[in-house]
């Protein structure tokens, strides 16, 4: 249904949602105005309940969105190939010292992996800060 919205841990329906909250300020409004404070009690529950869950539910999209921003940042990426390229070659020392070729081969493929990844994203930052300086003047 395209009203509905699923992630990872639960599933939650727009749709279904609006209508409960709906719901909920009708019950609390015939309530009120029928002077049955069960009813009216009844429908505040029934709005705010839905209401928090709504609320909590696009708090959680937010933070989903800010950590995949964070992950997908150039500084991130090129952070994580300076960490690939140490990794590497701290391997490929060690597979040359231990005389396992394997294993210093698999430090130079991360190592060379790494730096490019490195360098990928230095290029986009300074493509970045280029069109911020511009962007000043």
């Amino acid at each position: 249904m395209s009203g509905d919205n699923t992630d990872s841990s639960k599933s939650f329906s727009t749709v279904g949602n609006t209508a409960s909250q709906a719901m909920g300020y009708v019950k609390s409004a015939i309530g009120g105005l029928t002077g049955n404070q069960e009813t009216k009690e009844s429908g505040d529950s029934q709005y705010y309940a839905a209401k928090g869950e709504a609320d909590q539910h696009k708090k959680e999209q937010e933070r989903e969105k800010k950590i995949n921003d964070l992950k997908n940042d150039p500084k991130t990426q090129a952070g994580q190939g300076v960490i690939q390229t140490a990794t590497g070659t701290v391997k490929n020392v060690a597979g040359g010292l231990l005389g396992d070729e394997k294993m210093a081969e698999s430090g130079r493929q991360s190592k060379n992996e790494g730096q490019a990844r490195f360098d990928d994203n230095a290029a986009k930052i300074q493509k970045e800060q280029a069109k911020e300086q511009a962007q000043q003047t």
